[in-house]
């Protein structure tokens, strides 16, 4: 046994010790993933940027605005990914999170990591796309359920539902 483990095992003996790092490790889990689902989705918006760059380059001007909307949501996005409440609650919180709320969490948040997915794929696909206009509806379309998605996390965090 390492002398981490063993530090461990005496540190789970103290009474709430344990509860105590279960909260400590969600807290870092949870500021973890925010940060890499806002940095995902900066990361798409450089693409979409970069898409946009060669649309001007061969004189398409038309998708420039349509563009500047879907970067404006994906900036909303990342804003609020990055302040949205947290995944748990401490222990003097008015609002405790339970563990089958905080399981709904975790799925939520998984169905976010898998929408920013989609939304990545779309925008790899404007620049082979036929209808490029078309192509930006579906991705608004996956940051509108993003969105969504967003709405109904903050929802069971606060115990509305």
């Amino acid at each position: 046994m390492s002398v981490v483990d063993k530090l461990k095992e005496l540190a789970y003996k103290i009474p709430g010790y344990k509860g105590f790092a279960e909260r400590a490790e969600r807290r870092e889990v949870d500021a973890i993933q925010r940060e890499y689902m806002a940095k995902r989705l900066t990361q798409i918006k450089s693409n979409l940027q970069a898409v946009q760059e060669e649309c001007l380059a061969e004189g398409n001007l038309a998708i420039m605005e349509p563009c500047d909307r879907v970067g404006n949501i994906i900036d909303k996005l990342v804003e609020r990914i990055r302040h949205a409440s947290r995944g748990y609650a401490g222990f003097f919180d008015t609002v405790q999170v339970n563990e089958d709320d905080l399981a709904r969490i975790y799925e939520f948040d998984l169905d976010l990591v898998n929408n920013i997915d989609s939304v990545n794929e779309g925008i790899q696909g404007l620049q082979a796309a036929d209808n490029i206009n078309g192509a930006l509806r579906a991705v608004r379309s996956s940051l509108e359920e993003l969105n969504g998605k967003l709405d109904e996390r903050e929802r069971i965090l606060k115990g509305v539902e």
